[in-house]
């Protein structure tokens, strides 16, 4: 009987250390989510500005002989695109995200990780980890996103290499796509061993 009594202690000290464990991420997603909150809404729009305005200031001053080595047509016009797609960074991958996993896919997919952290706290606790992980993976590419639009906003400076600029933001671009995408990225894997779509989303109930 003394046994029993210990196993079972063991057990809900067990099954306990694991709630809490649960908890932990779940508030750790919930920090996920407001950091993207911040991201989009305060980061990106204050770094697409920025660049925005600094392709204004050297238009004024292209003529001005102190700068003339330092500033070309193809960086002010390169950080004039680069700026507002920053902005709109949101529509952007999805546009991307569409030319790679087709339109009806991106309808579908969510690029927010709120939308993920959200529903880990009603959810059980496989699912809850799944939501989190997702949702952390989500806002890492929105943070490789904003990398990738830095690293193409200055690759006109002549001070600079362009195309190992380019090369750099291309490739955060499209694995901040695949990171932003990762429920479905993850179910085409699956869908391609197993032949069953949708087995990785199932699980989130999304």
């Amino acid at each position: 009987m003394p046994l029993s009594n210990g196993s079972d202690s063991i057990v809900d000290a067990i099954g306990a250390s694991a709630g809490s464990i649960i908890e932990y991420f779940i508030n750790f997603g919930n920090e996920i989510g407001v950091f993207q909150t911040v991201l989009l809404d305060v980061i990106f729009v204050g770094v697409g500005l920025l660049i925005s305005a600094s392709a204004v200031l050297d238009l004024t001053r292209m003529k001005n002989p102190r700068y003339q080595s330092k500033i070309t047509p193809a960086s002010v016009a390169t950080r004039f695109m680069i700026g507002p797609a920053t902005i709109q960074l949101d529509l952007f991958m999805r546009a991307f995200a569409g030319s790679i996993f087709g339109d009806p896919m991106v309808e579908k997919a969510s690029l927010s990780a709120l939308s993920y952290t959200d529903k880990a706290s009603s959810a059980d606790p496989t699912s809850a980890l799944l939501l989190v992980i997702v949702g952390f993976l989500v806002f890492v590419g929105w943070v490789s996103a904003l990398r990738a639009m830095i690293a193409f906003s200055r690759m006109g400076n002549p001070q600079e290499n362009g195309y190992q600029l380019f090369r750099a933001g291309a490739a955060r671009l499209v694995a901040a796509t695949a990171l932003c995408m990762f429920q479905f990225v993850m179910d085409d894997i699956i869908e391609s061993f197993s032949g069953q779509a949708g087995m990785f989303s199932s699980q989130l109930n999304l």
